[in-house]
């Protein structure tokens, strides 16, 4: 499952709509939008902004390579 259908269903349990997550994260309606259809590629900054709003953390892993 991708990071917009992670944020879709979050946003839809907690019952707010994409303009309140937009209003609420300070990002525009287009963005929110975006990455829920999986065509958006916001910044990590955006991201951490929506996630915030909806309760989620992000962690961020370095894959290592032999």
């Amino acid at each position: 499952m991708d990071i917009g259908n992670i944020i879709k269903e979050r946003r839809a349990l907690l019952g707010i709509s994409q303009q309140d997550l937009a209003d609420y994260s300070g990002v525009s309606i287009s963005t929110v939008k975006d990455l829920e259809r999986g065509v958006g590629n916001p910044s990590l900054q955006t991201l951490q902004k929506m996630l915030d709003v909806v309760g989620m953390e992000m962690v961020l892993q370095v894959k290592q390579t032999v």
